[in-house]
């Protein structure tokens, strides 16, 4: 990027970055660059390479285009003609009035095959609109979203590159919001259902400047004359003798191409030759568009610029490359196109002033994971800008000093909004930082049309995970229905629904996760006035979710994935105005949040506290205590409040703890913290009425636990009971000596007559049935076979070390 043209000049700031300054270029060159942790490695071998030889050549690298089975190939074909409504190619004639539809058959067409297609990339023209204008591109027979396209001033051409799904008819539908105009539809290329022996995987890259008319190391500083064809070779960037270049196996390259300081409208092609050239109409000052370049495939990456328009200069920046193999790189996934920001509508409405930046989250976000995203498909718009200028696009939460990285999304003073498509690479929160070069402010909306995915090895299933119990609220009068959901070992989900809580032989259990591989324990939680719904962790670490099809119904529908990338199974929770929050930790060791009030529910980071595996939450008077544990075994706490935030700094309770913790709140929202020791020993911090917690982890007898325990407070007694599967996989219970005493009872197996042993640790629920309210224990045998202990009082109290305290049941078996 050339920085005069954006900000004023201070070479000292580079130095200090760590940059080198080249005099006669004026330009910043990065001696290294901050990057994913996908690709740290690679690109710092790639700088020591450059610094000891002088060449630096981006590989590959051993990733697979299809991680998933589920295809997203890219196939780079010459340019084909869906729509021009100025001939009447594609079935219309004469430009499209103000709010109306053009559909387009886009399968079979020209280079495009009639099936195995997933999504094309497309190039979108706008051609003298009568008004200032925006164009939708969605599938056909799909909802428009609001999502646009391509935004279009009136009187001039303009075009943008789109990634858009096919509708199920083959079909892709073009809308107009305003005016008259007519419109042209090119394909550049497409993208695969399936991998197959065609089709090329992607890589992202920093966007850096590869080509510039404007600077000596690109040539001749000249600019393209009208009507002059000029050849340029992508990737010789040539700073203090080293290069970096494409690899030679690149089969196309994504590239942001700008044109510079036009002073009358145009046209200028980018292509390896004539048939496969690629056009970008510009208008007047400065204009940019990503295409697609298909390569000539003899590693030499020459192209030939055409322009037909005024004398102009040419920045190409490189947004990735497709490589030679659709087992190399990563595989497109479409998604229909949503709203991930508008800067008009959040806060308080300011735009972006003049060198600032914002952090646009969209891993996490519509079902996205936030890990193995090699790089994500946005439209950006820059709109009302105050100063001609350009985005520069890098993954986000660099502080205040990002790097300065090639420019996309030029725009000019005055202009209603301007639209290009960016390719960016995620930070480890699935951020994007879009930061305004400009001198003057401007308004920035992002919308999603994809992302490309890349391979993630597939986690373990977790034999003997706990199952999960919840009784849902009641229905009327009727007492609720008592819901059960747990992974099998062979990474089924399966769900039981017991319509009677007093007749456990009565259970009904439902399919849910079709072929799908889960792992570990899943969450149930009831939102308000809703359906109960289940939270479940993939084997490729996102969460999945789904609900009964009404509330208190014996039937689930299908589970689907809401994104993440979690090292642990979820946690699901309630806040008191019935928000359903579902948390999930990193590997990292962040803490995620996933609040479904939202209309557009995603998962957002809290920050990263050192945790591992799961955490725990529970109720208290200003939202909820989450309690979490370091990979060192030391318990960690903190408050998450009602509106999202959390509302105190992370307290470090100590202990060497092995598994989640579990928590009691006592009256004055005091919290107890029950965990099991490295040494097996069932331990209890707790808080005093002032909120203080006791300096000491105390142990509750002397049992031996094979897991972490369990605890509830017994509505009979007035006193907590623990649970836990003893060393000999047994279940044993105790029981305060006295309500709130904190000192405890003998501890006893649950069933005294004979051996039940356990193969998963326990869950105890509370329950509500003809005899009032009680509790139960939940587990599973070495058979595979749900036990149930219900808790039961005769009146006037039992002793706590007598016999008959629990009534056993076997619940009928799920189907094969």
């Amino acid at each position: 990027m050339a920085i005069h043209d954006f900000m004023p000049f201070d070479p000292t700031l580079f130095q200090r970055r760590g940059w080198k300054f080249d005099p006669n270029l004026r330009e910043a060159v990065p001696l290294h660059y901050r990057v994913s942790n996908r690709t740290a490695v690679v690109r710092l071998l790639a700088v020591l390479l450059l610094m000891a030889v002088g060449t630096v050549v981006v590989p590959a690298g051993a990733v697979h285009a299809d991680a998933a089975g589920k295809g997203g190939d890219y196939v780079p074909i010459n340019q084909t003609v869906l729509l021009d409504t100025r001939s009447g190619t594609g079935g219309y004639t004469g430009p499209r009035d103000a709010d109306t539809v053009a559909t387009v058959s886009a399968l079979g067409v020209g280079g495009v095959p009639a099936n195995g297609v997933s999504a094309l990339l497309v190039d979108v023209t706008a051609i003298s609109p009568t008004v200032n204008t925006f164009v939708t591109v969605y599938p056909d027979q799909a909802t428009r979203p609001a999502a646009s396209s391509l935004n279009a001033s009136t009187g001039e051409v303009i075009s943008n590159s789109v990634v858009v799904k096919v509708g199920a008819n083959g079909k892709i539908a073009l809308h107009n919001q305003a005016g008259k105009v007519n419109l042209k539809l090119d394909v550049q290329g497409y993208f695969t259902t399936n991998t197959g022996g065609i089709g090329s995987g992607f890589v992202a890259m920093d966007h850096i400047v590869m080509t510039d008319t404007r600077h000596r190391f690109w040539g001749l500083p000249r600019k393209l004359a009208s009507g002059e064809t000029r050849s340029v070779t992508l990737g010789q960037r040539k700073p203090s003798g080293g290069s970096f270049a494409l690899p030679s196996t690149a089969k196309a390259v994504l590239v942001d191409v700008a044109v510079i300081g036009a002073t009358s409208g145009g046209w200028l092609t980018i292509g390896s030759d004539s048939l496969s050239a690629t056009g970008i109409d510009y208008r007047a000052g400065n204009t940019s568009m990503a295409v697609s370049v298909k390569l000539k495939g003899d590693g030499s990456h020459v192209v030939q610029l055409v322009n037909a328009g005024s004398a102009i200069d040419v920045v190409i920046t490189v947004q990735g490359y497709f490589t030679d193999s659709p087992t190399t790189g990563a595989g497109l996934r479409a998604v229909d196109a949503s709203r991930l920001i508008d800067t008009r509508s959040i806060g308080n409405g300011a735009p972006i002033a003049a060198g600032a930046s914002v952090d646009v989250a969209v891993g996490g976000t519509n079902g996205l994971p936030v890990r193995g995203v090699a790089g994500v498909v946005l439209n950006a718009t820059a709109v009302r800008p105050a100063a001609s200028g350009a985005f520069s696009v890098a993954e986000g939460s660099f502080g205040t000093d990002p790097p300065i990285l090639g420019p996309v999304l030029r725009f000019n003073s005055g202009e209603s909004a301007r639209s290009s498509l960016v390719v960016a690479q995620v930070n480890s929160e699935g951020k994007v930082r879009f930061r305004n070069t400009s001198s003057g402010t401007v308004h920035l909306v992002v919308d999603l049309q994809g992302w490309f995915a890349d391979p993630v090895t597939p986690l373990p299933i977790a034999t003997y995970s706990r199952t999960s119990v919840l009784q849902a609220k009641p229905a009327g009068t009727a007492v609720g229905t008592i819901e059960y959901a747990f992974v099998d070992n062979s990474g089924r989900l399966r769900i039981g629904h017991q319509n009677n809580p007093d007749d456990f032989s009565s259970i009904q259990w439902n399919p849910a996760s079709g072929l799908e591989a889960l792992t570990g324990q899943p969450a149930l939680n009831q939102p308000g006035g809703k359906p109960v719904q289940v939270t479940v962790r993939h084997t490729n670490a996102t969460i999945w979710a789904g609900s009964q099809t009404a509330e208190g119904a014996a039937t689930w529908g299908p589970i689907a994935t809401i994104g993440g990338s979690m090292a642990g199974p979820p946690t699901a929770a309630m806040l008191t105005d019935g928000t359903s929050v579902i948390f999930g930790v990193d590997v990292d060791g962040r803490l995620w949040h996933y609040r479904q009030s939202d209309s557009s529910p995603r998962w957002a980071s809290l920050g990263s506290a050192g945790l591992v595996g799961s955490v725990t939450a529970v109720n208290i008077d200003t939202g909820l205590r989450i309690i979490g544990t370091t990979a060192a075994g030391s318990v960690k706490t903190t408050v998450y409040a009602n509106d999202g935030s959390l509302s105190s700094s992370w307290t470090d309770l100590g202990g060497t703890v092995t598994g989640a913790p579990a928590a009691l709140v006592h009256p004055g929202y005091r919290t107890a913290i029950f965990a099991r020791a490295a040494d097996g020993s069932v331990v209890v911090k707790q808080q005093d009425l002032s909120g203080t917690w006791s300096s000491n982890w105390n142990g509750i007898g002397a049992q031996i636990a094979a897991g972490p325990p369990a605890v509830i407070l017994d509505p009979a007694l007035g006193r907590t009971a623990v649970v836990v599967r003893g060393s000999d996989n047994e279940i044993y219970r105790v029981f305060e000596a006295s309500a709130g005493s904190g000192s405890w009872g003998d501890w006893a197996r649950v069933n005294p007559d004979y051996s039940d042993p356990a193969a998963t640790d326990p869950t105890v629920s509370p329950i509500v049935n003809s005899s009032g309210n009680g509790w139960m224990i939940v587990y599973r045998n070495f058979g595979d076979a749900t036990r149930v202990y219900q808790r039961q009082v005769p009146p006037g109290g039992v002793s706590v070390a007598s016999a008959g305290e629990f009534a056993g049941h076997t619940v009928p078996a799920p189907p094969a």
